[in-house]
């Protein structure tokens, strides 16, 4: 995946989801590693981080704050999951892909429907 194809990707979960999406692809030596990229980034609280460790064919996703409150754990880990699948078949750019279009689709806002309009 070349940076051209990775902020395409951002851009689409933004879009999604109105959140700020992060991809972070190299070597996480610590858990903390992760957490801090995530503090690194221009929104810290309202960002979702994708980050990988090819090396391990690994993923972390961690959410700031905001981002938390729209992202679940449950979404976060059937987004690992999405990655796993297609980096096991050593795919990881699919991977990534899978798992923040996942993640923006879970974190869509839902639409309201409004009970004043007449029947």
């Amino acid at each position: 995946m070349d940076r051209g194809d990775a902020q395409r990707l951002v851009d689409l979960g933004c879009e999604i989801s109105g959140l700020a999406f992060a991809v972070y692809v190299g070597e996480l030596p610590s858990p903390d590693s992760a957490r801090a990229r995530l503090a690194e980034l221009p929104d810290p609280d309202g960002s979702v981080l994708i980050a990988v460790d090819p090396e391990r064919r690994s993923v972390d996703i961690i959410t700031g704050s905001y981002a938390m409150s729209r992202v679940d754990n449950h979404s976060c880990n059937l987004a690992v999951l999405a990655f796993q699948s297609c980096a096991a078949a050593g795919d990881v750019s699919t991977g990534i892909r899978d798992a923040l279009v996942l993640l923006a689709e879970r974190a869509r806002a839902p639409r309201v429907l409004h009970l004043d309009e007449p029947n």
